[in-house]
Formats: structure tokens, sequence, C-alpha cells
């Protein structure tokens, strides 16, 4: 109940601060597409903007999930933070709150993206299964990104600072990754960080049920393991963050 309350709390601060879900409706559709447009003539399999969007849907999370620990500084300057700081709720409540208004805001991106991929022909060629085990992987994607988040924007001591450093750490992680060409393409000098980098097998995980209709579950369970742990070390570094603040 208490993650419940604190949830529908970040939600109505969301729709008090408009801008926040004008950006996720415009932002999607300029990634989707600008990339498509671009790299369009590259030589991969079938609809480029099949091959194309799962990277744009992890995009899209690194960004809403990566910038979501910036409701803090709003909060903290409303006095709401340390309302809710002195209460006697869980740390682990707060931050699951905090994931699934994170999650809501994603989603909203990830809607609006598969949306347009399917008026520019794109199909799910795995199916409503697929389609299933996708909102779980970005799920568990999100997990990991916001609960990371939150955790940065209780060691920095500002906005400023918080937006400087997701932003620095955001596109790096996106394009050294998979997100626009086949693993194959890639220079062999930059393979292992895009192997090493946990969003490229996210990545190739979603490119696998968009594109083919089999689905390879040993690739599945390893991407599915790894965001797990993942998923427990931030969430364990955000309580670990906020407890350490409340002393």
């Amino acid at each position: 109940m208490q993650t419940i309350n604190l949830f529908w709390r970040s939600v109505r601060w969301r729709f008090q601060n408009p801008v926040t879900i004008i950006m996720t409706l415009v932002q999607p559709l300029i990634w989707l597409l600008l990339f498509s447009t671009i790299f369009g003539g590259n030589k991969a399999e079938g609809n480029y903007t099949s091959f194309i969007l799962p990277g744009i849907l992890v995009m899209s999370v690194l960004s809403s999930s990566g910038v979501s620990g910036i409701a803090n500084y709003s909060l903290k300057t409303g006095g709401s933070y340390y309302r809710i700081k002195i209460s006697p709720v869980k740390r682990s409540s707060i931050i699951l709150a905090h994931i699934l208004d994170a999650a809501v805001l994603s989603f909203i991106q990830a809607a609006i993206l598969i949306g347009i991929s399917l008026l520019m022909s794109v199909r799910i060629a795995s199916g409503i299964s697929g389609v299933l085990i996708m909102i779980i992987l970005l799920f568990l994607t999100i997990a990991f990104v916001s609960a990371l988040s939150y955790a940065i924007s209780l060691t920095l001591p500002d906005e400023n600072s918080f937006i400087a450093l997701v932003n620095t750490i955001t596109l790096p992680l996106f394009f050294v990754s998979s997100a626009l060409m086949p693993s194959e393409q890639i220079p062999h000098g930059f393979r292992i960080p895009v192997f090493i980098n946990p969003f490229t097998h996210v990545i190739d995980s979603l490119r696998m049920l968009v594109l083919k209709s089999s689905i390879d579950w040993t690739q599945l369970i390893s991407t599915v393991r790894l965001l797990f742990v993942l998923c427990i070390a931030s969430f364990a570094l955000a309580v670990h963050s906020l407890n350490n603040e409340n002393q």
C-alpha cells in the first residue's frame, strides 16, 4: 500500500509538470524517424525500421529512466522529499514507487514508438508472446536504470551536474552497442566494449523477438538473468544511498 500511495503521488507530480510528458511524446518520434532516415541505406536484412526499433526502444528507456532521478531535486525544493523521508515508510517502497513511475513514462514512449513503427510496416514476428516478453525485458531494463538514476540523484548536489552525468553516460552506451548496425558489421576494435555493454544483449534479444518468429530461449534466459542481477544490484545501491542520506 505504501508503494501504491507513493507511486500515485509521483504520477500526480508528473502530470503537474507536463513538460516531461510532452518531451516523452516528441522524443521517440525524433529518434525513430531520424535514425531510420539517416541509416536506412545500411544493408540490414528486411525493413531497417524493424532492425533499428529495438535499439531506439532501449535508447528511450535510457533517456526517460536515466533522468528519472531528477524528480528528487524538485521534490526537495518543494519539501515533499523531506516529509517522505522522515515518515515511517519503508525505503524499499520509495524505490519501488520511483521505478513504477519511471515505467509509466518509459512505456508511454515504447507504445508511441511501436505504434509509429507499425505504420512504417514493422511487424513483431514472434507475435503476442513476443510482445509480452518484450514488455518484461523493457520493464527489467527500466527497473535497473531508474533505480541507478535514483541512487545517483542522492549523491550529486544539484540537477545540473546530474543531467550532465546522465547525458555523458547515455549516448556512449547507445552508440557503443548493436543498436544501429548488426554485430558482425561492427569494427573489430569496438566489439569487446560492445559485448561488455549490457544493453547490447537487451537490444539483441528484443531484435530477435521483432525479426524472428522462433524464439531463442537460451539467449533470452541469459539476457533476463543478466538484467535480474543488475536490477538487484541497482536496487540495493538505491536503498543503501537513501539510508545513508538519512543518517
